[in-house]
């Protein structure tokens, strides 16, 4: 008879294990082997795959532009807007001195001895040296706060948008009590 081998539980001839692969191999995806011959992957596979990665490719990049792009508010300050912002202010607060800050504004003194405020204008932040000037530091901002503690300043800025941003500036700078 037939050489038999053990198929999981059952006992199974060779026989009747080629016939279930012959017919698992007829019942292949024929889409994708459109154009399968006996030597392989063709040339019209190669570009019937390349069209369609393509087609898939592009769809997601303008879907990603799309969802990026309307998932922030036109009104509302952009993040690297905000840290840049952050940024430029936290390098004239650490070398300034004589940092006074009220409700709408701070002032201080820069390295050069220059008196610098930086207040609210309208719907911007501006920054003045010696009350000329007029340097935009942010701009889309419905409210400005500052409030100054005993360990810096404490920044709130609110844009138009209406969402809410905060900073704390530490001054590590030597108080006379």
């Amino acid at each position: 008879m037939y050489n038999t081998i053990y198929h999981g539980r059952r006992k199974k001839s060779i026989k009747e294990l080629a016939c279930i692969g012959r017919i698992r191999s007829k019942k292949r995806n024929q889409f994708a082997f459109l154009f399968h011959n006996e030597r392989g992957y063709t040339f019209l596979n190669l570009l019937l795959s390349f069209f369609i990665y393509s087609i898939i490719i592009s769809t997601l990049t303008i879907i990603l532009h799309f969802l990026l792009s309307h998932s922030q508010h036109p009104e509302d300050l952009r993040p690297y807007e905000w840290e840049l912002f952050v940024i430029q202010l936290h390098k004239d607060l650490k070398e300034a001195s004589n940092i006074t800050a009220n409700k709408s504004e701070i002032t201080f003194k820069n390295k050069l001895g220059e008196s610098v405020r930086i207040s609210q204008y309208k719907n911007l932040i501006r920054r003045q040296v010696d009350g000329t000037g007029h340097e935009i530091f942010l701009l889309k901002v419905k409210n400005v706060e500052f409030q100054q503690d005993l360990l810096g300043v404490q920044l709130f800025v609110e844009s138009i948008a209406g969402k809410n941003y905060r900073h704390t500036f530490r001054t590590f700078k030597e108080r006379s009590t």
